[in-house]
């Protein structure tokens, strides 16, 4: 009997931790869904990026609500002409995620550095005319 409430009781423990980590990532994926598959259509009202409306710029971020749009539906190239940074970003923070919770901490701040600097270089070049071609697009 002892056993079997010690195995409940670990079960319920890491119920908990679940739902303190799930249930807002959860939460925030249906707003998400929400707002891109119901607000955006119905009202065509978007979140503006501050960066962009105070400097006319773009910034590293800028189109990624249509790039997920653009996953939505599948096109992937066309989600790529968006915002093409995220495709080489996104498998590295999986590989930092790794190195982070493996105890590799001196290499996953190294890999964050480079992410970081990434995000600068890309955020700079998409605004300098010679690379118009990395700043958000329609095919």
């Amino acid at each position: 009997m002892h056993l079997r409430r010690m195995k409940l009781t670990n079960w319920l423990n890491s119920n908990k931790h679940i739902r303190r980590i799930y249930l807002p990532m959860g939460i925030a994926g249906v707003g998400g869904l929400l707002y891109l598959k119901v607000w955006l259509p119905l009202t065509g009202i978007e979140i503006p990026c501050v960066f962009r409306e105070i400097t006319g710029l773009w910034c590293p971020g800028c189109g990624l609500t249509r790039m997920v749009l653009a996953l939505m539906e599948l096109d992937f190239l066309q989600a790529f002409r968006y915002n093409m940074l995220i495709f080489f970003v996104a498998p590295l923070f999986i590989i930092y995620l790794w190195l982070a919770r493996s105890g590799k901490a001196k290499r996953a701040s190294v890999l964050m550095g480079i992410m970081i600097v990434m995000a600068i270089v890309f955020g700079v070049l998409r605004n300098i005319p010679s690379f118009k071609w990395l700043a958000p697009t329609v095919i």
